[in-house]
């Protein structure tokens, strides 16, 4: 007996879409993860001195590098670090006879800062100038401290290095 079979047949019982269980369970993954995902939202106040401190430690090091890459000429360079009226801290680094850049500023979130033990207010500002030896001018430590749900501390060398600190700075 000679049997054939039809390859070109489909068959007519294929799965033709997603089931309401598969549907149900990327509902539930999508939720969980925009649930997570506001909490990044919800919280910049965690992240602000986060920010902060490093903006303060990378600005502090192009004014390091802009004072001893000038180091022929007796021109300081200066960083001012400051609170603006929106209570937000501002952090702007200015050479006399050059095009500075332009001031970073980073939302506070309800955070506060110190300089030197010092908790600043809106208008309140604090200047760190570099020579041209890359040495802090007034040859003197400084500490700033962003404070809140987390605290945060950067250090000021009077050789003009800046770091962060766990603990009381030098």
């Amino acid at each position: 007996m000679n049997t054939r079979v039809d390859m070109t047949h489909k068959n007519t019982n294929a799965q033709q879409g997603f089931t309401l269980i598969e549907l149900v369970m990327v509902l539930v993954v999508i939720s969980l993860l925009s649930y997570s995902g506001i909490s990044l939202f919800t919280s910049q106040s965690v992240y602000a001195g986060y920010v902060a401190k490093d903006v303060l430690i990378s600005q502090s090091l192009l004014a390091q590098q802009v004072a001893l890459g000038s180091s022929g000429i007796a021109n300081p360079v200066s960083l001012t670090v400051s609170v603006n009226s929106d209570d937000d801290w501002v952090f702007a680094i200015q050479k006399t006879g050059v095009t500075n850049p332009d001031p970073v500023i980073v939302e506070s979130s309800g955070n506060g800062m110190q300089v030197d033990s010092v908790n600043f207010s809106s208008g309140d500002s604090q200047t760190f100038t570099w020579t041209n030896t890359a040495s802090l001018s007034d040859a003197a430590s400084h500490t700033v401290r962003f404070t809140g749900q987390n605290n945060f501390r950067v250090c000021f060398s009077p050789q003009g290095y800046v770091y962060e600190s766990s603990v009381v700075c030098p």
